[in-house]
């Protein structure tokens, strides 16, 4: 039994629904294998399959024809076995905004169920049969329904079986050649082209009026209409090279309605020649779906409205390439909107407005980096941006301009840099142009003083008057100019005058003037180019040109006069003579590439433009992915080298994550960003890892050198419990500056472990400098001590000697030394002299002591601390060669055992070809 709820459940759920329209829906059941027969009829008489699963179906047919289809199908089934049950009731088809189909029904209908009997079964829901009692051949019979049905006053569908049952549907088909009938270019590739079709509406069978420069087709049923336009463009495909000679041709289908088959038809059908794209057949959204598989369809343009099924697309066959190559780009339809066969904008090119209300008459200069910022917009953003605008100039028309510039969003930086595609034409820009004389300013350049020219107060007025006050405007302009007769500039705001009173025969003749007066061959062009935009803008595709053509001849390097005369031939419908020019300019100059994307001036060649650029955004695109894994491995080596404090970290951290936000922004712009800044970048990186290497290699030396010279003042120490403390800080600042030497500084880890010890050890070096000035006062206080009482003891003892041994000579030998009058003096009180002798020994030897002291102290330490160094680089020494005759055993050892194991395996190889 099916289930419909379980096939509903099945349909995307469409949230933001774009176009919807009622209709019926039939839900078809089968047992087993579902007859060819039954897809087919339904889809010859315009039925779209809206879902399908296992044996249940569900169908949407716009009109009546699906009473015509399954009337055929119970015609067929009075003669064939068909285990089928059809359900016939209204429905309302939804699209979301990416063409996800849904339906809407009834809750009684979507709890249904069907059990399928073994011939053809059909039931009317009475609401789809009202106002039917006429179809021609088709009865209904009001029939309880079966089990799971919906509780409805069904009925069942009689029908005669000799009547034909033919589909209602008709189209007629027009197309319409670009260019002029005097053209030879046109004579020859027109009359190629049309041989061709020619063939196809013989083959085709299919009727034609050639009336002017439009061949009118009348395509009698959906089956014909399909395979007229398969074939059309199978045999005009230009991409497979099958085509041969075509010229680009307009081709519009619409219903027949009541139209008559006639040369009056391109007129009653209401459309904008002109403004009509080529190669791709327009078509409403009902006949679009109708087509079936094998068709894309293509949206023209957002609108703020819901749209409706009638609404205009385009349509193309599945195979070409711009069915998936293609940018999924869409213009709001409030800029490519207006009356095309008026002249739009002079300032901005839209047709929603004129001059006199342009807001960019209002508006700043747009800033330098404008376009750089466009391009780190993603094109999703952009998207959302082109609806937002949509959406407020459908709301507020002009004034929704000012609401949006106002804003801080990616709607805003769109329309900005919709609006300055056209800045060399704008008020906004001409004192710039007027100061710097068309070039662009250097960064930290002092802008030029203005003159005393009345031009200037003359613009600023110009921009701020209304309509009505233009007349007024124009006389002060005229009697400034009658002063001033050689000012250029005067010229140029009148030539802006009458562009906003929409007089542009005389405002180019203002600009021609001003080019003859303009004192710099730039400024002569900048009124040139003016005039070939005038010329644009009133449709006057071959002079406009023409002139760009000349101001490019004479001025090369001035890239918005080639964009122009591009732009020139898109307008003409001759998009796809320009897409070399096109991806040229963009090589370059990058920043086109998104003027490009956000142009309305390109509508007309809007999907041979982005199915162009596609191929640009392809190759950019991927060459940034292939260096998505660069940059995650540049960011994970920046990790892996400094921690987040670290101000390399803080420096180039925000880079890389900058690149990576590019990375990952759909955009021309960002991907040719990340292709040039992501080697900047690593060697920028590895710049500054070399540097904090040496650097840190550099602060360890420094350390080194410190602790070497504590180690050796330390070194001569005679109180080594007292240094407990000391040595451990010692031991510690010891042990880390090991670590540091004993390790690669070229490697991450071993670099970001040293780096984070360096804060520990410069905070032990500092203690151990204060403690090591106590320690070097108790050190050299003591050597001092120790060697004045070395000096002063054996000069005490000399001293003591002398005394004890002279005064006794003196006394028992005097006479006969002739010492008499020594003896004489010492008296007999010998012991109080002797005394006093000692006394005087000891303070001249303490004296003497002191004095040898003095000056034998400095180099008696020298020579300390030097004999205390030689040790420890003895020991030191003695400890490496220990060291080394270790590893020297231990590599002998292992080869050792390594030729033991390769001769164990050779003696077993051998064993085993013996064996063998």
């Amino acid at each position: 039994m099916a289930h419909l709820s379980q096939l509903l459940s099945r349909l995307p759920d469409t949230q933001d629904m774009r176009m919807s329209t009622m209709g019926h829906v039939v839900w078809v059941c089968w047992h087993g294998k579902l007859a060819p027969a039954v897809g087919q009829t339904l889809l010859n008489y315009g039925g779209m399959l809206v879902g399908e699963e296992e044996e249940q179906a569900l169908w949407f047919f716009f009109t009546d024809d699906v009473f015509l289809a399954l009337a055929r199908l119970m015609v067929w089934g009075n003669f064939n076995e068909l285990p089928v049950s059809i359900e016939l009731f209204p429905g309302r088809l939804q699209f979301g905004r990416k063409r996800d189909v849904s339906l809407l029904l009834d809750a009684a209908l979507q709890a249904q169920e069907m059990l399928v009997r073994d011939s053809l079964e059909v039931w009317v829901h009475p609401k789809s049969r009202e106002g039917k009692k006429n179809l021609p051949g088709i009865d209904f019979e009001r029939s309880p329904g079966r089990q799971g049905m919906s509780p409805v006053d069904w009925a069942t569908m009689l029908v005669d079986v000799r009547m034909p049952y033919a589909s209602t549907q008709a189209w007629f088909a027009i197309l319409h050649p670009l260019g002029s009938p005097l053209d030879k270019a046109f004579q020859s590739g027109w009359s190629s082209m049309f041989k061709k079709i020619e063939v196809l509406l013989q083959r085709l069978k299919i009727k034609s009026i050639v009336s002017g420069s439009f061949v009118m087709l009348a395509v009698d049923n959906l089956l014909m209409l399909r395979t007229f336009l398969r074939d059309y463009l199978h045999s005009f495909d230009k991409e497979n090279g099958e085509g041969g000679a075509c010229w680009p041709c307009v081709c519009v289908v619409a219903d027949r309605n009541n139209l008559n088959f006639n040369s009056d038809l391109p007129k009653k059908i209401g459309l904008q020649w002109d403004n009509l794209m080529p190669d791709f057949p327009y078509l409403s959204y009902r006949n679009a779906y109708l087509l079936g598989e094998g068709f894309t369809v293509r949206d023209l343009r957002y609108t703020g409205e819901q749209m409706s099924m009638d609404s205009w697309c385009n349509v193309l066959l599945d195979e070409n390439s711009l069915s998936e190559r293609s940018i999924p780009l869409l213009m709001p339809s409030q800029l490519t909107g207006g009356d095309t066969a008026e002249t739009g904008c002079f300032y901005c090119g839209i047709h929603s407005h004129t001059a006199v209300l342009c807001p960019t008459r209002f508006c700043q200069p747009s800033p330098q980096d404008l376009w750089e910022k466009v391009g780190g917009l993603d094109l999703d953003a952009i998207n959302e941006g082109f609806r937002h605008i949509e959406q407020v100039l459908t709301a507020q028309g002009v004034a929704g301009y000012d609401t949006l510039l106002a804003e801080d969003s990616d709607a805003a930086l769109v329309l900005q840099g919709v609006l300055d595609i056209n800045g060399p034409c704008q008020l906004r820009n001409v004192p710039r142009h007027w100061l710097y004389r068309m070039r662009e300013p250097e960064f930290d350049e002092t802008p030029p003083a203005r003159d005393d020219s009345p031009a200037w107060d003359l613009l600023d007025k110009l921009a701020a008057t209304p309509p009505e006050g233009l007349t007024d405007l124009e006389k002060k302009i005229t009697q400034a100019i009658s002063r001033h007769q050689r000012d250029s500039r005067l010229r140029m705001v009148l030539g802006f005058c009458h562009v906003q009173r929409h007089d542009f025969a005389r405002a180019s003749s203002a600009f021609g003037e001003a080019a003859m007066l303009a004192p710099s061959p730039m400024l002569q062009a900048w009124n040139e180019f003016l005039q070939a935009r005038l010329e644009e803008e009133q449709g006057h595709f071959g002079a406009a040109i023409e002139q760009y053509g000349q101001i490019w001849r004479v001025m090369p390097q001035w890239q918005d006069v080639r964009y122009r005369e591009i732009v020139c031939k898109v307008k003409m419908g001759f998009a796809e003579a320009v897409l070399d020019a096109l991806v040229k300019l963009i090589r370059e100059d990058s920043t086109y590439f998104n003027r490009v994307l956000v142009d309305p001036a390109l509508e007309r060649g809007r999907l041979l433009i982005l199915s162009s650029l596609y191929d640009l955004w392809a190759e950019a695109k991927k060459k940034a992915e292939a260096d998505g894994a660069a940059i995650t491995a540049l960011d994970s080596r920046l990790n892996d080298w400094f921690p987040p404090e670290h101000p390399v970290q803080l420096q180039l951290g925000a880079k890389v994550r900058q690149l990576e936000k590019l990375a990952n922004t759909n955009n021309y712009i960002a991907y040719l960003k990340v292709v040039e800044v992501r080697p900047v970048l690593e060697k920028e990186l590895e710049e500054c890892i070399n540097h904090e290497v040496e650097e840190l290699r550099n602060k360890y030396k420094y350390y080194l050198d410190i602790i070497q010279e504590v180690r050796d003042e330390a070194s001569w120490f005679p109180f080594p419990t007292a240094l407990r403390d000391f040595s451990r800080d010692f031991n510690e600042s010891a042990g880390i500056i090991n670590r540091a030497f004993s390790c690669n500084f070229k490697e991450a880890a071993a670099f970001k472990r040293t780096q984070a010890d360096t804060p520990r050890l410069a905070e032990l070096l500092r203690n151990l400098r204060k403690r090591l000035q106590f320690l070097r006062m108790v050190r050299d206080g003591t050597l001092f001590g120790l060697t004045m009482g070395k000096t002063f003891l054996w000069l005490e003892i000399v001293g003591l000697l002398l005394c004890f041994i002279g005064v006794p000579v003196v006394v028992f030998w005097g006479d006969s030394l002739r010492l008499g009058w020594l003896r004489e003096i010492l008296g007999d009180d010998q012991w109080s002299i002797q005394k006093v002798l000692i006394l005087i020994v000891s303070v001249v030897a303490f004296g003497l002591a002191a004095l040898r002291t003095t000056l034998v102290f400095d180099g008696k330490r020298e020579k300390l601390l030097e004999q205390a160094r030689v040790q420890r680089e003895q020991a030191q020494q003695a400890r490496l060669e220990r060291v080394k005759r270790q590893r020297r055993a231990e590599e002998e050892k292992a080869r050792r055992s390594r030729e033991a194991v390769a001769a164990r395996e050779a003696q077993r190889k051998l064993k085993e070809r013996q064996g063998a």
